[in-house]
């Protein structure tokens, strides 16, 4: 997926020039790599959030539109407030389609698990993969079909679809599990007014 952002250079020496900017609905950003000069920037906040938050099931490129340039990148980084969560920085790192990246692809489940049925639950290990490719090979997205796991049954990233790229972790890193639900505990028995346990000893009447 790729989604396109507007972008405007900016001259921030300050602190207080970003939280000026900040308060304009902008978010700081720089724009680097594949022979592009380190370049500082602001994108509008709003503009952005309706880009990421569509971008959290499938991998996706950004293009920066600056002072009539294009540039293909990818979101490098980001930094955001503790509290509020806010985006506080953007990084842009732009692509060559020779670049070797080390990315984080989303990985998206599809199929009802029978273990499901069995009374067992799914428990997500993993929601993204590290990948290791050419710009040019990016996979998109990733599906993992859990529809045949019965409960006791696992995927790894053996499992995983195959491509150009390399898995940066080992096969046998497990990416989701169907586990037995837990049995209950029996609940105590609540006793009616004037009933008596069973396994209770019967105690003698105290002598006068």
């Amino acid at each position: 997926m790729i989604f396109t952002l507007n972008a405007e250079p900016r001259n921030t020496k300050k602190k207080s020039d970003l939280t000026a900017l900040r308060a304009e609905g902008k978010i700081p950003a720089v724009l680097y790599g594949a022979g592009v000069e380190a370049t500082k920037l602001s994108i509008n906040d709003n503009e952005f959030m309706k880009c990421y938050k569509k971008s959290f099931t499938e991998f996706s490129f950004y293009e920066v539109k600056l002072e009539g340039e294009k540039y293909r990148t990818i979101l490098k980084d980001k930094q955001m407030h503790p509290v509020n969560r806010n985006f506080l920085h953007i990084d842009f790192q732009v692509l060559d389609k020779d670049s070797v990246l080390e990315l984080d692809i989303p990985v998206n489940y599809v199929g009802e698990p029978i273990g499901l049925k069995e009374g067992g639950f799914m428990d997500v290990i993993q929601r993204s993969v590290k990948v290791i490719c050419k710009a040019a090979d990016v996979p998109e997205g990733m599906e993992l079909d859990v529809s045949n796991l019965r409960v006791g049954d696992a995927l790894h990233i053996s499992d995983l679809p195959k491509g150009v790229w390399e898995y940066k972790d080992h096969d046998d890193v497990t990416m989701v599990v169907i586990h037995a639900k837990a049995a209950e505990e029996e609940e105590p028995v609540e006793l009616e007014e004037g009933e008596e346990d069973a396994g209770a000893e019967e105690e003698s009447p105290s002598e006068e």
